[in-house]
């Protein structure tokens, strides 16, 4: 329910068949917005690939959570775009408390419905999360609440089974 203290902050730029430039570009964008130190961020030069790609990965390690945040390169797309997306991610999940991203949520929820259940605070659900949760209450029929903060930035989402329940 909790992230916890920070242990580490990461930053990995992945440019696959192209020019290493552009990889380095993009954290130089993540350092400048986000005040992290160099030794934080790593480039990872893949060439033995079929095509061309880059995606930029935020790893925020905390005690009882690590959250990766990614932008993903497209054609036409700049080196800068890829890494705002990633930092925009980032600093939208910082703001709340919540340890758990919106993007994760849908990977928890599976395995707290078959356990019979669970709770987690998010930053959000996803559309996919959404569905997510009107597939588990129709296939295990199962209670899924879904709890929005008086903030807006925080859902609690707990699923139960009779009385027992645990926290994540």
């Amino acid at each position: 329910m909790s992230r916890g203290e920070t242990r580490a902050k990461r930053a990995t730029a992945v440019v696959a068949n192209l020019p290493r430039h552009i990889a380095e570009r993009e954290l130089k964008l993540i350092q400048r917005a986000l005040n992290w130190d160099e030794a934080a961020l790593s480039v990872d030069e893949v060439c033995n690939t079929p095509g061309p790609g880059n995606i930029v990965m935020l790893e925020l390690e905390c005690e009882h959570v690590t959250e990766v945040f990614t932008g993903f390169g497209e054609v036409g797309r700049t080196a800068e775009a890829v890494a705002q997306q990633a930092v925009d991610h980032y600093r939208g999940y910082v703001r709340s408390d919540a340890p758990i991203g919106e993007y994760l949520t849908d990977q928890l929820m599976l395995p707290m419905a078959i356990a019979g259940a669970g709770a987690f605070r998010s930053t959000g659900l996803s559309r996919h999360a959404t569905t997510h949760i009107d597939l588990i209450r129709k296939f295990l029929d199962i209670d899924v609440a879904v709890v929005d903060s008086a903030a807006g930035s925080v859902i609690e989402v707990n699923i139960e089974i009779g009385a027992g329940r645990f926290s994540v």
